[in-house]
């Protein structure tokens, strides 16, 4: 596939170019002022996704230049925060945004290059490293129900695809898969790609990205080759909010449009253009949206709508109300629908006896017992769920009234989702 480049528009500062030890912006001059806005100028109408909206934005920010908006703005941060604002007012756009790095200013002008400055790649790289790559979590839930959460899409590195591969491993064998979106708010599109490769065993179209300026398109294909052996068969389920956004919505949509995922939460924010870094000199730096999205199975992208869940939940929903809401038949909320209930003798007559491994059921004070040898000869009060479904004990619920071929008993649902059969002694 071929590989989609923001061109950097470099910008040489004779005067910090000059210094030996450059230091961040600590005020902000009406020519220094100047130069920004002419240089995020021109950035917006070579970069931005829409020329005709570049040249609104350019023509807004000039306005509020004259008119002395920026003229007492003496911190560059309050500068930066200043000129978000106008360009979001200018031309509503999620992705884009305006701000100020003192790290970066540290480190002088940017070398003339195309493609990222190389030291903000570096400031990046170790700072996803230290929060894992945005994966906060990969664990099973009762049921056997894999649950993977992460709040970002990092660039495609080999240690952060080994910290995707491992997680998704890790859920492999789950029934099903819940991947929490709720809180991550996008980044990389190489990254969803690699991500949605875990969930097709087939090279699969997903969403393209279209790059107006340059007129080029770059189709999205999944990669089963590039997830070291890890194909997830499982119903997938994601979760979303309202502040679900960009490459988190790239996934979300992707998955609804091919039908391998199942959206459950909120409609999400509704911003799809991929944005790039442009450096614009003294520590600033614009995220200016290059390129807007396609999905060729919907003939459309989610800018501006959002993706649409086909389970409504709240964005605060809890595990336990959201695995009883996706999973309503599983062991987790037949767990949940157990009660405590006297039993008519009548009823379970045919259930008493001794079964399978000495496993031994009596009736006692109007209640269901079961004295298990397997676990020292401890006694059991069970749980009512339906009539023949009882919860049994923290770790299996029991069917009663089972056939296997000739043999009558009951059936063993355990909570990691296996089941097993245990024969009635004659």
């Amino acid at each position: 596939m071929k590989k989609i480049i923001l061109f950097l528009l470099i910008i040489p500062f004779a005067c910090m170019a000059q210094e030996t030890r450059p230091v961040a912006v600590e005020s902000m001059t009406p020519e220094l002022t100047k130069v920004v806005v002419d240089t995020l100028s021109k950035a917006l109408i070579a970069n931005y996704v829409f020329t005709d909206k570049a040249q609104v934005m350019s023509k807004y920010l000039y306005g509020q230049l004259a008119k002395g908006v920026y003229n007492n703005i003496k911190d560059p941060q309050a500068f930066a925060e200043q000129i978000s604002t106008d360009l979001q007012t200018g031309c509503p756009d999620l992705h884009m945004g305006f701000h100020y790095n003192a790290r970066l200013a540290q480190l002088g002008p940017p070398p003339p290059m195309n493609g990222p400055d190389p030291r903000q790649d570096s400031l990046r790289n170790a700072d996803m490293a230290a929060r894992n790559f945005a994966f906060t979590a990969s664990e099973i839930l009762p049921g056997n129900v894999g649950y993977v959460k992460f709040n970002g899409f990092v660039d495609v590195t080999p240690p952060a695809i080994q910290t995707v591969t491992a997680a998704f491993r890790f859920v492999q064998h789950t029934k099903a898969l819940i991947i929490d979106l709720r809180e991550n708010h996008g980044g990389s599109p190489e990254m969803v790609k690699q991500v949605a490769s875990y969930f097709f065993p087939e090279k699969t179209r997903v969403n393209d990205i279209i790059v107006p300026n340059k007129r080029d398109t770059s189709k999205g294909w999944t990669d089963p080759t590039a997830t070291d052996g890890v194909i997830l068969r499982m119903p997938v389920y994601i979760l979303t909010s309202s502040q679900t956004v960009s490459a988190a919505e790239d996934l979300a949509y992707a998955m609804q449009a091919t039908k391998r995922g199942t959206i459950a939460g909120e409609k999400t924010a509704g911003g799809s253009h991929p944005v790039g870094p442009v450096f614009l000199g003294h520590g600033f730096v614009a995220g200016i949206p290059f390129a807007h999205s396609y999905n060729i199975h919907t003939g459309t992208e989610w800018e501006g709508i959002g993706v649409v869940p086909d389970i409504a939940l709240k964005a605060d929903a809890s595990l336990d109300e959201i695995s009883l809401t996706l999973f309503p038949n599983s062991w987790y909320a037949n767990q949940h629908k157990a009660v405590d209930r006297p039993v008519e003798p009548s009823t379970v007559q045919a259930y008493l006896g001794t079964y399978e491994g000495g496993l031994k059921f009596y009736i006692k004070d109007g209640a269901l017992y079961c004295e298990n040898p397997e676990r020292g000869n401890q006694v059991f009060k069970l749980r009512y769920i339906s009539p023949g479904f009882f919860q049994l004990d923290e770790n299996v619920q029991v069917k009663f009234g089972q056939q296997q071929g000739a043999a009558s008993g009951m059936q063993f649902y355990w909570s990691n989702g296996n089941i097993s059969f245990k024969q009635k002694n004659q």
